[in-house]
């Protein structure tokens, strides 16, 4: 299984979800499987919101784009594709303000792309990731995951449903800011289980 990882933190050496990505991606290297990319979301220089000519690229026929076009949906298009072309992820994500943090938004509009990651129908929507699996560590400060609170975990299983990725494993770091070492001994325990 070829595995994309995705680290979605600013923080670095404080980073309970990059500790806990590292953790994951030792379990199923361990199994097999292998790390055939990376990306650190807030240190990318194709994470960008882009201008508006990224942004009418995506709604242009690929023969009506202009060169400026052209150019401004290369980096999307690299993201969207490498996204496509793994088989897993692990997928690093702390809770800002009860959601995804800006990078992981950003990153998520960039390889929701119609025609490589889902189609529209007649009949509507069509996700294009079929048999692929998410592995999603969420870290919380105060927010119990799956609380009427948590928008990620519901967010990111309407999201990856929509690109056809059905196979969603969530791992709980939560309620950090009671105890840091229980949130990680739990979610560790529960990627030791996998």
């Amino acid at each position: 299984m070829n595995i994309l990882r995705i680290d979605s933190s600013p923080m670095k050496e404080a980073s309970i979800s990059r500790e806990l990505n590292d953790v994951l991606q030792k379990k199923l290297e361990s199994q097999g499987h292998l790390i055939t990319g990376t990306r650190d979301l807030y240190y990318d220089e194709l994470v960008s919101l882009g201008d508006k000519e990224r942004y009418s690229a995506f709604f242009t026929p690929s023969e009506n784009l202009t060169d400026v076009q052209r150019t401004e949906i290369e980096g999307s298009n690299e993201l969207a594709i490498e996204f496509a072309a793994a088989d897993a992820y692990i997928i690093g994500v702390p809770m800002y303000n009860f959601t995804v943090t800006a990078a992981l938004k950003t990153y998520i509009d960039l390889i929701s792309r119609a025609g490589i990651s889902f189609n529209y129908t007649p009949e509507g929507p069509v996700g294009l990731l079929k048999n692929k699996k998410v592995y999603a560590i969420i870290s919380t400060g105060g927010t119990p995951v799956g609380s009427e609170v948590d928008f990620v975990s519901p967010y990111l299983k309407t999201l990856f449903g929509f690109l056809g990725i059905t196979d969603v494993t969530f791992i709980a770091a939560d309620l950090t800011s009671q105890s840091r070492e229980a949130s990680i001994e739990k979610a560790t325990k529960a990627i030791d289980a996998l």
